[in-house]
């Protein structure tokens, strides 16, 4: 007679050994869940003390409002500018990702062109025509006459056929001479 036919004969004459068999089962797998459990819970005590801070519900982009979740974190992991709260009528200033933790550089609650400049940066305002769908947070170089004036530029708005670029604060004088005699050009990155 083949194995597995005698253990089903041995099995169907005495039920007690099939329900043993379950039972020893069922208590290893709980055993094991217990332990992975208690080891997890191990491993968040090891974090230390934690804060509450806001992290983004999903990508953010220049000048959307902040869409952010209040989540617990080690503040081991967390940057010292990380906000708490999210401050009244706050806009994102940069490209944030998906369940980053927001930080002081990434949102403010200023308005007008400069608004969602980095600080330290200069806003100029350059008239192009031929801007079409530039939106902020678009880097982008600015030349005139063959030369390149500014190399790490960064549009934070437009009204019209008006850019605003924000550039460090060594390149706005030049820029700026660009722009007000209307020969400044944006050049974009891909």
């Amino acid at each position: 007679m083949h194995v597995a036919a005698r253990a089903r004969l041995v099995l169907a004459r005495r039920p007690w050994i099939y329900w043993s068999l379950v039972a020893t089962l069922a208590v290893l797998a709980a055993g094991a869940v217990r332990s992975e459990m208690s080891s997890i819970a191990a491993e968040r005590d090891t974090w230390g003390t934690t804060r509450l801070v806001l992290v983004a519900q999903r990508q953010l982009e220049p000048g959307d409002p902040v869409a952010a979740d209040l989540v617990a974190l080690p503040i081991a992991a967390l940057p010292q500018d990380a906000l708490g709260d999210q401050p009244a009528g706050a806009v994102v200033r940069q490209r944030v990702a998906s369940g980053a933790v927001l930080t002081e550089l990434d949102v403010t609650t200023r308005t007008g062109p400069a608004a969602l400049a980095e600080p330290g940066r200069v806003v100029i305002a350059l008239s192009d025509p031929l801007a079409r769908d530039v939106e902020p947070g678009l880097r982008v170089h600015v030349a005139a006459d063959g030369l390149l004036l500014a190399e790490d530029a960064a549009v934070t708005g437009t009204v019209d056929d008006v850019v605003f670029v924000a550039v460090t604060g060594a390149e706005a004088p030049i820029v700026a001479a660009a722009a007000q005699q209307g020969i400044a050009s944006l050049l974009y990155l891909p």
